[in-house]
């Protein structure tokens, strides 16, 4: 009874020996060589280049707030000068709740320009998976893998290229270490 769970054990472990059981991409490799990656990236530095803007001419409006009450300070009475240093810190509170609303609405909208583009790269790493019968894919890039067997796994990046149009077929793959 032993001996026979024992071989019933060695099967599967013997089937998964002979084939690649997953696969390794290069995933900012891939997303970085996407026309979508590339149109989103481009609207996300256009509406960053207007936020910043909106942030210098907000900056600029308390700097001369600040130089008018330091030109008038002297000259003020005091209930003027406590309304003026109120108004002022007013000013700072809202500069402040102003930039972190905007850098909160900057990082949502980046995520919204992302999220077609790495649903279109997972869905092409769906179909190279299941075409190559992988069982799952690493992504290289954002991981802390040390070495990769690449007899036990298969390198995606080139066919998920492929698949998404971005090279042709017959185009050699860029060669990348894996052992990173």
């Amino acid at each position: 009874m032993r001996k026979l769970f024992f071989l019933l054990m060695l099967i599967p472990m013997a089937l998964a020996a002979q084939t690649n059981i997953f696969g390794y991409i290069h995933y900012d490799k891939v997303m970085k060589q996407m026309p979508e990656y590339l149109q989103a990236n481009n609207e996300y530095s256009e509406l960053k280049k207007r936020c910043d803007a909106e942030i210098a001419r907000n900056e600029e409006e308390l700097t001369r707030s600040y130089v008018a009450y330091l030109d008038g300070q002297n000259e003020f009475p005091e209930p003027i000068l406590r309304k003026r240093q109120k108004e002022l810190q007013q000013l700072v509170d809202k500069s402040v709740l102003f930039r972190g609303e905007l850098q909160t609405w900057l990082a949502q909208a980046q995520d919204s320009l992302m999220t077609p583009v790495r649903a279109k790269l997972d869905d092409a790493i769906s179909r190279v998976c299941m075409h190559n019968n992988l069982a799952y894919v690493i992504d290289i890039d954002n991981a802390a893998y040390k070495f990769i067997n690449p007899n036990c796994g298969f390198d995606v990046t080139n066919a998920v290229l492929v698949t998404l149009g971005v090279v042709k077929e017959d185009e050699p793959a860029e060669s990348d270490e894996t052992n990173e």
